[in-house]
Order: C-alpha cells, then sequence, then structure tokens
C-alpha cells in the first residue's frame, strides 16, 4: 500500500508539473476504464461500447465499461472527476450533465472545470410524442388541446430538471398553453405509460420514440433538431413549425480528469474522431437515434461551456425546480 501511495504521489507531481515523458509510453499493461454514469443497456451506454470496441483497436489496450448511475449522473462524473488524470479513466457526459453544472450548486465537480472534453460523439433531438390512442395528429391538435382545457394534458418526461422537462415547459411558455408535467425515474416507464395511453404525451429522447413509433403505439409530432432526422423526414422540427428558438439536442461526448497530459488527450481525440468518419460506426450509432458530430477537445471545450451557459439562462427563465 505504501509502494502504491508513493506511486500515485511521484505520477501526480509529474503531471502538475507538467512533466509528460511517461505519456509517450501511455498506455501501459492496464485497462482502461470509461465511466458510463447511466445503467447498462441505457442509449449512452450502447454508443459508449460501440465506440470503445474500436477505441480498444485502436489503442492496442483493453477497455472496461464501468456504468455508475444515480443522481441523474452526477454518482458517475463524481468519480471521474476524482480520479487521477494518468490517461485510464475517462467518462460519458451529456446535456444532462451540463443541466447538472449549471443548475446544481452543492455539487463538487463541474464539466470544463474538474472533467475537461476530449471528443463529441453525437447527438439526437428530443421529440414531442402522443399515445397513438389520442386523436392528435399534428402538434397543432395537441397544443389546441392544451389550451381548450388548461393542465388537464399531461406529458411525461425521465424525470424532473432533465433537458425533456425543460423543453416540454418552453414549448408552454412560447405557445401560452399549460399542462401537467409527469416526471419519471428514467424514460423506460414514462415510455411504457405512453404506449399503453396512461399518459396522453410525452417529451422524451428520439431514439425510443422512433423505437414504438415503428410498432404503432405512438406518433411523434414534432422535434427539436435543427433539422430533420434522417430516421424519420416526416416529421417536423419545433423551428418549422414556428418555435425558432426551441433548437435543443442530446448530446453525447467523452471528458477525462482535468490536468490529463496533453499529449494523452489529444491522442484519444484523435482516435475517436477517426472511429466517428467510419460509415460502418455512424451507421451503428444511427440505428440508436444518435448522429455523429465529431468534434475535436479544443472546440468541445468551448461547446461545454457555451451548453452550460445555456442552461444557466433557460433556468433563470423557466424557474423549473432542482429535483
Amino acid at each position: 500500500m505504501k509502494k502504491y501511495i508513493v506511486t500515485c504521489c511521484i505520477l501526480i507531481t509529474s503531471i502538475l508539473s507538467g512533466n509528460n515523458s511517461w505519456a509517450e509510453e501511455w498506455p501501459k499493461d492496464r485497462p482502461i476504464r470509461i465511466i458510463v454514469p447511466q445503467a447498462a443497456g441505457g442509449t449512452n451506454d450502447i454508443i459508449t461500447r460501440i465506440i470503445a470496441i474500436e477505441l480498444g483497436k485502436a489503442l492496442n489496450q483493453s477497455i472496461v465499461i464501468e456504468n455508475k448511475p444515480g443522481a441523474s449522473g452526477a454518482i458517475g462524473l463524481q468519480l471521474a472527476a476524482n480520479a487521477i488524470p494518468d490517461g485510464y479513466t475517462f467518462a460519458i457526459a451529456s446535456d444532462s450533465s451540463a443541466i447538472l453544472s449549471a443548475t446544481r450548486e452543492s455539487l463538487s465537480w463541474r464539466l470544463g472545470r474538474d472533467l475537461i472534453g476530449v471528443a463529441l460523439i453525437g447527438d439526437q433531438p428530443i421529440g414531442i410524442a402522443v399515445s397513438s390512442q389520442t386523436p392528435y395528429l399534428t402538434l397543432a391538435d395537441l397544443l389546441n388541446a392544451a389550451k381548450s382545457k388548461p393542465g388537464t394534458i399531461s406529458y411525461g418526461t425521465s424525470g424532473q430538471g432533465t433537458n425533456q422537462h425543460y423543453i416540454g415547459e418552453w414549448l408552454a411558455k412560447s405557445a401560452d398553453f399549460k399542462w401537467t408535467h409527469i416526471p419519471y425515474k428514467g424514460g423506460g416507464q414514462a415510455i411504457i405509460d405512453l404506449t399503453g395511453g396512461t399518459t396522453p404525451a410525452a417529451v422524451l429522447g428520439f431514439a425510443p420514440l422512433l423505437s414504438q413509433q415503428k410498432k404503432g403505439g405512438i406518433r411523434i409530432l414534432a422535434l427539436t433538431s435543427a433539422q430533420r432526422n434522417p430516421n424519420a423526414t416526416n416529421v417536423p422540427t419545433l423551428a418549422e413549425l414556428g418555435f425558432k428558438d426551441i433548437i435543443i439536442t442530446q448530446w453525447v461526448g467523452v471528458v477525462a480528469p482535468k490536468n490529463l497530459p496533453p499529449a494523452i488527450l489529444n491522442k484519444v481525440s484523435k482516435e475517436i474522431l477517426l472511429i466517428l468518419e467510419k460509415p460502418e460506426i455512424k451507421l451503428k450509432l444511427l440505428d440508436v437515434g444518435l448522429t455523429a458530430r465529431p468534434m475535436p477537445a479544443s472546440e468541445f471545450e468551448v461547446f461545454l461551456k457555451n451548453s452550460i451557459q445555456r442552461w444557466i439562462e433557460l433556468n433563470k427563465i423557466l424557474k423549473i425546480p432542482v429535483d
């Protein structure tokens, strides 16, 4: 144990002093871990595993996925933020991570401060959908019904204070209507209640909605992306329907503990970007609803800061309570 502590101290001192010579030998005979702050089997987990297989080949090293769900992703990202920045711990961040950084003052970590951007992987839109058991065929139908009977129509999301919750309330404010938010503990149960007709509407990630629309259980009325999605070209965007400001996507990217040596940061970023250029990888990502958006570390770092600032501004307007 003493030997381990001394080694770690030497390593940290080397990192903080800017001595990156040891990084030239990275990675050695030790697996690299990627922390996914969501449960196994979810969209972010699937995306991570697609990238991790290719990254392991490129680096000639084993990559282990560690799922650490809880507290809207805060638990897993705190583990990553507290890890030694030696190139053996990375994590998956998303727009939910940016919301946490923007709204939860009690957090001990922040994106862009304790966790730095390595590479953006891609994004998917958020969808406004209704059960096929409802009579609403268009977004206008839904909004007119909501306006005629304020508060009687409910919509489900994956939780309180999520991006989906923000979209739901932002749409209501922009279109001047009221509906009732039902926060679920994840999107799975929200989808079940939507397809079963228990909840007439939902604001959820595109991938699970698309799967259920193909089965005929729901209708996606609009998406929050800037352009129509290639997997659902018949579904209009909110921007097309007159809500030009409501353009938000669920993004996914790789982050690392601060003070990661630049040599390692740049190498991993470069390899991820090369992976995302592969046609077969783009297709695999599209299959789970994600459009590849390769972005290197320097650009992703700016993207993170801008994303956090946007959620700060939205929170001032919508004043959504943090769960």
